[in-house]
């Protein structure tokens, strides 16, 4: 015997993905403070992994006795730069560009290294792994030589994300 309970209308999601539509809207017609916003989010979240790092120095220290001197050095990095973010937050947004754009580079070696293993599933697929690899390593070495438009690209992902989390929220609220 199965319960079929009828869900009624949900209102906070409904709430939900309308700020979330709507922020995303905002963060692409401003997206100089967008970014602005998102240098500050890092700049924190460095400070509470630097803190979380000195904690974690604690606990090495306390269960394995052994030196962890690179975990505090690791830590006041961690921190210091988060002040630096807050304090200098067009440094923040520089850093978020160059940071973005690593990381696509980096991404797109590993996608090009995996590509090896869909070899032996698909020929196919693993060679437009590699196609796509050598494309996005193109486009990140161009993000990391323009911070600019590294940094609009990080915008726009995020406005985007925004826009479709708000329309999943709506559509779940019916």
């Amino acid at each position: 015997m199965q319960f079929e309970q009828k869900k009624g209308f949900d209102w906070f999601s409904l709430i939900v993905g309308i700020l979330f539509v709507f922020t995303g809207i905002v963060s692409f017609c401003h997206p100089d403070k967008t970014l602005h916003f998102l240098a500050i989010l890092v700049g924190i979240a460095f400070i509470f992994r630097g803190i979380y790092q000195l904690w974690f120095r604690k606990f090495i220290k306390a269960t394995v006795n052994e030196g962890s001197g690179w975990i505090v050095f690791d830590a006041i990095l961690d921190i210091i730069l988060g002040i630096i973010v807050l304090v200098l937050p067009g440094f923040g947004a520089l850093y978020l560009a160059i940071l973005f754009a690593i990381w696509f580079i980096i991404d797109s070696f590993l996608q090009i290294k995996a590509a090896k293993f869909f070899r032996t599933f698909h020929r196919g697929y693993s060679t437009w792994l590699v196609i796509l690899g050598v494309i996005s390593i193109i486009l990140g070495i161009i993000l990391l030589f323009s911070p600019v438009l590294s940094a609009l690209t990080i915008v726009w992902l995020v406005s985007v994300m925004l826009i479709v989390f708000g329309i999943m929220h709506i559509v779940q609220a019916f």
